[in-house]
């Protein structure tokens, strides 16, 4: 439309310029051909050749317009289509987000193939199908997903992975992990899935091997790491628990130096220990463990150790007390050693003094062990009645 006023007042001022070039001298126009004589004024020559190129023009264009014309409309139809994919695919993604999972994927897989991303609107829809259960419609979405463009091999993977450990098809996403560990070895959601994953079904010896590209790539808390890396070299020290000594010393070396501090992997190393009949091996290691953090389990499993010298296992117990105070369970194992040693009146001190915070079911039942040693009847049966009171409500 502005282009045809813009031509129409170009007419319009070439004409009142002519008009006025010629309102004085009029001229005339002599044509003659083929025995034919035309005789014109100059003025409406002028303005017949004006009209001439107009239509011409005119005619131009509608040839034009003529011969583009299916090829405008393929284009127009062609975005009208993408338009309405595109609309489909929000209004899809709208109602997944409100949890309407059967609208949401007759929605998303309906024009599908008309989009231009189709295998984002067929991970959707694997998805919608996965909500109501539907595993096999799932499986459909996310074969025809792999093979259109617009979703990467990663994405479907991943995708079914996390599907397929929600719906508890263990095998299957275990395979699914595998080819994504293969693919991207270092990809944090991968390592992430993959060693709960091992850690779900048991496969202990793939989560070792996950455990140090967990710590340098993995997009999680060190504690989460280090609790999967207790579990997975755990595992490693029960493969030994039936051989030696020597067997369970040469396991725990190959146990990364980060977790030999861990008291909880201490503590199952030096129980392995006091299996294999190396009570003395087990109170090195829980010494050595002790200097350089607390641990309550750790204290406890050491005062059953039966150690070849007690005195020094008594010693070891009573220097812990003047590094970490009179804790409760340091009294309990002091008085327990003393009473291996025969030791009665320390016994009865530290026993009673591992009472004055709270009473303990442990520390009565030893105490009456005690007294029940120094023939005190009366009070042996009071000390056993009291811990075994406090134990049945314990649980």
């Amino acid at each position: 439309m502005r282009r045809l006023l813009l031509v129409f007042s170009l007419f319009v001022i070439v004409g009142i310029t002519v008009a006025l070039v010629f309102r004085d001298q009029q001229g005339y126009l002599l044509l003659s051909f083929g025995g034919w004589q035309v005789e014109t004024s100059l003025l409406f020559a002028v303005g017949v050749l004006l009209v001439g190129i107009w239509l011409a023009l005119m005619l131009w264009r509608l040839i034009v317009a003529g011969v583009l014309l299916p090829s405008s409309m393929r284009k127009r139809l062609a975005a009208r289509r993408d338009r309405k994919a595109r609309n489909s695919l929000y209004d899809g993604l709208q109602l997944l987000m409100e949890g309407r999972w059967a609208r949401a994927e007759t929605e998303l897989a309906r024009l599908a193939d008309r989009h231009e991303a189709p295998g984002l609107n067929y991970l959707l829809a694997s998805r919608a199908a996965q909500f109501q259960g539907h595993v096999s419609d799932r499986d459909r979405y996310l074969e025809k997903a792999s093979s259109k463009r617009g979703a990467s091999e990663l994405a479907v993977l991943l995708t079914q992975a996390q599907m397929q450990i929600q719906q508890g098809q263990s095998a299957e996403a275990m395979a699914s992990l595998a080819r994504l560990y293969q693919m991207e070895p270092t990809h944090p959601q991968v390592l992430q899935l993959y060693s709960a994953q091992s850690a779900s079904v048991g496969d202990y010896k793939q989560l070792r091997a996950l455990v140090p590209a967990l710590y340098k790539h993995g997009d999680m808390p060190t504690e989460n790491i280090d609790r999967l890396a207790v579990d997975a070299w755990n595992d490693e020290l029960a493969n030994h628990q039936q051989k030696d000594a020597i067997a369970l010393t040469t396991a725990w070396k190959r146990v990364p130096k980060r977790l030999r501090a861990k008291p909880g992997m201490v503590e199952r190393y030096a129980k392995l220990l006091k299996r294999a009949g190396a009570d003395d091996q087990a109170a090195d290691v829980i010494r050595d463990a002790l200097k350089q953090e607390w641990s309550a389990s750790l204290v406890l499993l050491f005062g059953d150790l039966e150690c070849n010298d007690r005195t020094a296992q008594l010693a070891t117990v009573e220097s812990w007390l003047k590094q970490y105070g009179e804790e409760p369970e340091l009294l309990l194992v002091a008085g327990r050693l003393c009473l291996r040693n025969r030791l009665w009146g320390r016994a009865r001190s530290y026993f009673e003094a591992s009472q004055k915070n709270q009473s303990r079911p442990d520390a009565l039942l030893e105490l009456g062990r005690l007294f029940e040693e120094i023939n005190e009847k009366e009070e042996a049966r009071s000390a056993y009645r009291q811990g075994l009171e406090l134990r049945g409500n314990d649980r």
